[in-house]
């Protein structure tokens, strides 16, 4: 186990970042959801057989932040959905690797869940996993390269159009 305060330091940065990251998700400020990847990033939602697998198959796919701005676009313009709220949790944030950060990133895991309120109904558990990412530095703030969510089902909750 690393022990230095380098290493403690980035920890804290990177838990800070899925901080940042999942309360602008659970506020529903979906247009700021793009800043937190790099240009070239991957977006990923897969169920945890086709990740087991290595299959390809994904509920969602985005190459490439101008994918990422396309879908939070839809998601705030054309997308008709009821009047809900969602509360991320994140734990486990765990730094796996970070042999030369600056080629090849930081690649950290987190286990999450998304509770659900519709309005008028009780909250409800909408998807739980865990993810997988590769976060970089750019322009000295931490920003996601590619992110990999394993979702424990199979089967995709119909309000699964917002991010994890």
């Amino acid at each position: 186990m690393n022990r230095t305060p380098e290493f403690r330091e980035l920890t804290l940065d990177v838990q800070w970042l899925y901080t940042l990251y999942n309360e602008f998700l659970d506020e529903g400020n979906i247009e700021q959801w793009p800043n937190f990847f790099v240009k070239d990033s991957h977006y990923r939602i897969t169920s945890r057989e086709n990740f087991d697998q290595n299959f390809p198959l994904s509920f969602v796919l985005c190459d490439g932040q101008k994918m990422i701005k396309d879908r939070a676009i839809a998601l705030q313009k054309t997308v008709m959905y009821r009047r809900r709220s969602q509360c991320r949790i994140v734990s486990g944030v765990r730094l796996i690797s970070i042999d030369d950060v600056n080629v090849y990133g930081i690649k950290a895991c987190s286990s999450f869940a998304i509770y659900e309120s519709l309005y008028g109904e009780s909250s409800k558990l909408l998807v739980c996993g865990r993810s997988h990412d590769v976060i970089v530095q750019d322009d000295d703030i931490l920003k996601f390269k590619d992110r990999v969510c394993i979702i424990d089902t199979n089967v995709i909750p119909d309000s699964m159009v917002f991010p994890i």
